[in-house]
């Protein structure tokens, strides 16, 4: 069994074969897998770390990015033509896979040049500034996400 590596990082490839109906049962399956084990990946690890304490930019960075999906969410519902709406699912796990991991990049090297910008300042903002970096980052995923999810939906008719 051959692997394509359009499957991973090609968003065109991706939305032709949405276009299409062409993608399989078993690359949505494994798309819905690998959200599925970044999601519980991250909070195995948060779990299992011992921290005497967590800081307060810590918690809210963990509450923002659980703000920005659940308000994320209903917008690429929306996105996708709400309620009339077609194959809402079947769109979000291979674009969000194609598109985030894009964002993951993103964001692996704003955490890498955050402190070489930063450099000297303590901790606390250091912190600080990840967050914000972060959060924006998260929210300009989703806006892509949904503007992939837009144009499937228009050229579907709804």
């Amino acid at each position: 069994m051959s692997f394509n590596h359009r499957y991973v990082w090609s968003t065109a490839f991706i939305k032709e074969l949405l276009r299409q109906n062409g993608l399989s049962e078993a690359a949505s399956f494994g798309y819905f897998l690998v959200i599925m084990a970044f999601d519980w990946l991250q909070f195995t690890l948060i779990a299992t770390t011992p921290t005497p304490s967590i800081s307060s930019w810590s918690a809210v960075g963990a509450w923002t990015t659980f703000a920005v999906t659940m308000l994320g969410l209903p917008y690429l519902y929306r996105k996708n033509g709400g309620g009339t709406g077609q194959q809402f699912l079947r769109r979000y796990f291979p674009l969000s896979v194609t598109v985030g991991w894009k964002f993951v990049v993103t964001m692996f090297v704003a955490l890498w040049l955050i402190p070489v910008a930063l450099a000297g300042q303590g901790d606390e903002v250091l912190g600080w500034s990840a967050n914000v970096v972060l959060a924006v980052i998260n929210i300009l995923m989703f806006w892509r996400i949904g503007f992939h999810m837009k144009t499937l939906s228009n050229e579907s008719g709804v």
